[in-house]
Parts: C-alpha cells; structure tokens; sequence
C-alpha cells in the first residue's frame, strides 16, 4: 500500500445515527476527530440491527456512500462483524489501512473472534481493561482511544419528564441489548431497598431502560422484582437526546451496579453533568472514576458463566456489595454539601479527561504516523487483500467444523470411511480438505 498525499484521511463507519451505546460509542470518536484538521467521511453500518433502536434526529451527521481516504476506522463490535463482511462490498476493505474499533467486557477476549484480527491492521479501545484483555491475543497492535463526551446544556425539567419535584431521585440505566445480568439493575433495586425500603415517601429509585419487545423473560424478572414498591418508577422508552440528558440532569444521584464495563459511558455523562456517581469499583470505569469523584462500590468477583456474550465458566466478572451501595445512597442523600463537592471534582476530571480536543489530538497524532508509516514502510505492511482471502478462509473453516459436529454428517463420515475400509481406497469429500 502506497498512498497519495491527497488521499489521506479516515472513512468512520459505524451505527452513526443510532440511538443506543454503540452509536454513542462512534459518536464520541467523531466529535474528536471533528476538533482536528484530518479529513473524515461517515459510512453508516446498520448491519443486523433491531427495529426498535431509533435514528438521532439531530441531523448533524451526514452520511457518505463513499469510502476516499486512507484509513478505515470500523467501529462495529465482534458480535456483528460476520454480517458486516457478507453484507459490504469487498472494496470497501482493500488498499486501506484497516482499523476495528471494539469494546469488550471481559477480562479475557472469545476464542471464536480471534478470526477477524486478519481483516485489521490494529485495533482500538475505548479503555486499559480492553487493552488488557484483547492484547494478550492480538497479533495487530492495541491501542487506547477513550471516548469524548461533549452535551448541551438539557433544558427539561421534572415537571416536564413527569417525575415528582418534591423528592430525591436515584437514577439507574440499562439497555436489554446490553445484557440485563451485566448491567445489573436487579442489584441496584437490591441496594435501594436496602437503604429507604419500600415505598418511602422521601426517595424515588428511576430504571430507564431500552425496548423490552425483544426480552420478555428478562423483563417480567424486573418486574417481579420491583413488585409492588411504588417509589420506584420503571421509563421503558427511547428517549431523544435532550430527553434522555435531561432526565439525567434532573436526577440527584446516577448508580451503577454493574458487573463489568468495556468504558462506562452513562457514568462518565453522568459525572459530566456534575452529578454524584455511584458505581461498582470493577473495570473500565476506574479509569475515570476514583474516590475523590465519586463513590465506589465493593465486590466480590465471580464466575460469569454463561450469562454473557462467548461468557463461560472460567470467565469472571464483579458481584457488587449491595449492603456498601446501600449506605452509600443513604450517605449521598443525608449528605448532600459532602457528595456535591465530591461531584464537582468529577465533572472537572471529566471534562477535562474526556475531551474531544484532548481525544482528538490523540487520535490526530496515531492517524498521522500512520500516515508516515505506510508512506515509508509500505512493504512492510500487510495487504488488506491477503487479510479478507485469510479471513474468508478461516469462517468457511468454522463452518465447516460445526456442519461436521451434526449427527447426519457424523453418520454420513462413518459411513465414508467404513466403505473406505472394505474397498482399500481413500476417497474423501471436497470439503474435507
């Protein structure tokens, strides 16, 4: 790969108008690299995504059917890269400097996405708890791009969200698409009830959450455990930004009892809206949080099973202290002067942390050497083209290795090779080789 001066610049792909996680995820990079002189273009990837996930309305993101410039930055996760690379057309990757933008939430990366580190040529994380985890298998470079956060001043004000004006609101938010047990908000109703009890007259516990169309087992389990505690009020919806900032801002404490974390996003928002922060003290999150911006939660770690994404037995997650979160809410109500200075130096460590001048410079710098790199080395570098036949090769395998594990093809093999024994010959299928 020999690039023209002219053609240097990154193509960001990714769930650019989407209102969810991981099109807040691609957003943030873009608000970096907007603060810098590097060129962009936006390719949306809407690649196997569910109907109830709803567009920005904002307008601010234009959207490229072209992909000119030099570099791609892929911010699709692992989990629907197979549909990207079946539903994109091979051009898109060749004689680029691929990049994948993946966050992961456990401490070790899954056996069954070690395949795609040949279509890229690094990879990039929004965290040090990423980094740790797909470095120990990645044969491409890893490196750490934090996400910006940058939001208007929310004008909503209770009144207007339909919350009560008259009492201390906890706030706690989770996307079902997002795992229900890693984000944990059964623990949060478990800590809140700890501390106020039922229907307390002074405190309101708020769950927003995403559709629950999709997940009906995981909601009648929330349902069931809020049972009839009227102080809690359940916002089943998809709010627009200002919306969703909004209620944010009008809340007096964000909690987080979560499992794991690849960042933290709501937490850092939270914390950049100047409000006290309550989380468990596991994961990505540490990285911007600590006991001098925030309350920090502690757990125990446990095995995750097969509660997650590729999760096994052997993997391990956060089991949250719901009896120190309890005293925590308790200590952030009774003492709001104490957790509003704690507050304060959150926002300032966030705002100032988390950027999009102080990302973008960062990611400028990497995107420039990049530059330079596949300028002077660019023999060294690998083709993009070898990497999508590699990678093809490799998924035509694994499949190949499941269609073997059913019984009819079990049966069929046996079959093969007993004829093969009576006959004295070696025949085989195309597909054995």
């Amino acid at each position: 790969m020999n690039f023209k001066e002219d053609s240097f610049g990154v193509n960001i792909s990714g769930y650019i108008n989407k209102q969810f996680g991981l099109g807040e995820g691609v957003r943030a990079n873009i608000r970096a690299i907007k603060t810098t002189e590097i060129p962009y273009v936006l390719n949306d990837f809407n690649i196997d995504i569910s109907k109830h996930i709803k567009d920005c309305t904002d307008g601010t993101q234009k959207i490229s059917a072209e992909n000119p410039y030099s570099i791609n930055l892929v911010q699709v996760n692992i989990d629907k890269l197979l549909g990207l690379i079946g539903e994109t057309d091979r051009k898109y990757f060749l004689g680029k400097y691929n990049i994948a933008f993946w966050a992961w939430e456990l401490e070790t990366f899954p056996e069954e996405s070690k395949v795609y580190f040949d279509l890229f040529d690094e990879i990039w994380v929004p965290s040090n708890f990423c980094t740790e985890a797909i470095s120990k298998v990645s044969p491409v470079p890893v490196l750490k791009f934090m996400h910006s956060i940058e939001i208007e001043k929310p004008t909503l004000s209770r009144r207007e969200l339909n919350l009560p004006e008259d009492k201390f609101l906890f706030l706690t938010m989770f996307d079902y698409y997002s795992s229900i047990d890693r984000k944990n908000p059964i623990a949060t109703i478990e800590a809140y009830e700890k501390a106020f009890g039922k229907n307390n007259p002074d405190v309101i516990l708020v769950i927003k959450s995403s559709l629950s169309n999709e997940f009906p087992k995981e909601k009648q389990i929330l349902i069931s455990k809020i049972g009839n505690n009227k102080s809690i009020i359940l916002i089943e919806e998809i709010l627009e930004k200002n919306e969703l900032y909004s209620l944010m801002n009008c809340c007096d404490c964000f909690v987080s009892l979560h499992r794991s974390e690849g960042f933290g996003l709501t937490m850092a928002e939270s914390m950049y809206l100047g409000k006290p922060v309550i989380a468990t003290a596991y994961s990505a999150n540490n990285e911007f949080m600590t006991i001098n911006n925030s309350f920090l939660v502690k757990y125990k770690l446990v095995s995750a099973k097969d509660m997650y994404y590729f999760s096994t037995a052997k993997d391990f997650w956060a089991d949250p202290d719901t009896n120190h979160a309890a005293e925590l809410m308790k200590e952030v109500m009774q003492n709001l002067e104490y957790a509003q200075m704690i507050a304060e130096q959150g926002k300032k460590d966030v705002h100032h942390l988390l950027s999009p001048k102080l990302i973008g410079e960062k990611i400028a710098n990497r995107l420039k050497f990049i530059n330079i790199h596949l300028h002077s080395k660019s023999n060294e570098m690998k083709s993009s083209e070898d990497g999508l036949l590699l990678l093809e090769n490799k998924l035509l395998q694994k499949k190949i290795e499941k269609l073997r594990s059913y019984f009819p093809i079990q049966l069929k093999l046996w079959f093969k090779d007993f004829q093969n024994k009576l006959t004295g010959k070696k025949r085989k299928y195309m597909w054995e080789d």
